[in-house]
């Protein structure tokens, strides 16, 4: 437990130094930017059973991938399916959890939040930081 708000100390640092180095004019990354220090500074304490959880919801290469197809424009279930080119029922599966996340939502097409494309972005810095060993 201890060692998990350690890591969280670190990542919050790692953060502050990433934003430093952000270059103004990239206006997505400045709207990133603004929208996570909003969110740090309105968080409440981690529950890091929660945490845990919705990292595992999301930790799956297919949900990723919808959420990247997501970020490029919305799409229907039959799109995603042909995209994926898996079954129906998990195809369904993933969009349940990726919409109970809140990183998804469903209108007329399936469309990715503010927040899928925070996460989205988080995991591309995360991931350019260094090599994660399971």
């Amino acid at each position: 437990m201890e060692d998990l708000k350690v890591q969280l100390e670190e990542l919050k640092k790692r953060l502050e130094m990433l934003e430093e180095s952000i270059d103004p004019v990239d206006e997505v990354m400045l709207s990133i930017k603004a929208r996570l220090r909003k969110k740090l500074e309105s968080l409440p304490e981690l529950d890091e059973e929660k945490a845990a959880r919705t990292l595992k919801a999301l930790a799956n290469p297919d949900r990723i991938r919808i959420l990247k197809m997501l970020s490029e424009k919305p799409m229907g279930f039959k799109e995603i399916k042909e995209a994926l080119g898996v079954e129906s029922p998990t195809v369904s599966h993933h969009l349940k959890l990726l919409v109970k996340t809140r990183m998804v939502r469903k209108g007329d097409k399936y469309e990715i939040t503010p927040d899928g494309r925070l996460f989205l972005r988080l995991l591309e810095i995360i991931t350019a930081l260094e090599e994660v060993e399971e």
